[in-house]
């Protein structure tokens, strides 16, 4: 048996193909890599033509940030510097304020009034997602399902 076969079924008995809703032969996982290449080189194409989510998207930590933030918005929670850099302890909280700082003066985060009951620490701000952000980011969401169900994924 050649190199290249052998360690083409070292890859694919590493994989975790059970998880897929279609079966993967020897000969045709790299298929499926390709069509994963393909996804991802889209995604970030469509990312990168947003300004907002290009910028919350360029580094872990701003993902990180932009998630918690997206999330509390979500859940309708109160999130603040602090809190932010509670829940991201790999990095410190100066790092995390200064990216929240830069995502404010971008207008990509904003800090708004507490809905319901406000914190009793009148200098901290809410931080929420700008609406731009929000739309960009659920309309970059459905695109990813729409490719994802135009292709059905299927190698």
């Amino acid at each position: 048996m050649n190199k290249q076969k052998e360690r083409s079924l070292r890859i694919l008995s590493s994989l975790k193909v059970s998880k897929l809703p279609f079966n993967i032969k020897d000969d045709n996982y790299s298929n499926l890599g390709k069509i994963i290449s393909e996804f991802f080189y889209f995604v970030s194409n469509v990312r990168n033509g947003n300004a907002s989510l290009k910028w919350c998207f360029a580094n872990i930590k701003r993902t990180k940030i932009f998630l918690q933030i997206f999330t509390a918005n979500e859940e309708n929670r109160e999130t603040y510097k602090e809190e932010i850099a509670k829940n991201i302890s790999e990095y410190s909280y100066k790092t995390i304020a200064k990216i929240i700082d830069e995502g404010l003066a971008r207008g990509y985060y904003v800090a708004l009034e507490v809905d319901g009951n406000p914190s009793r620490d009148s200098k901290i701000k809410n931080i929420r997602p700008s609406e731009e952000l929000i739309i960009s980011f659920l309309n970059l969401s459905i695109d990813i399902i729409h490719y994802i169900d135009s292709k059905k994924m299927r190698p």
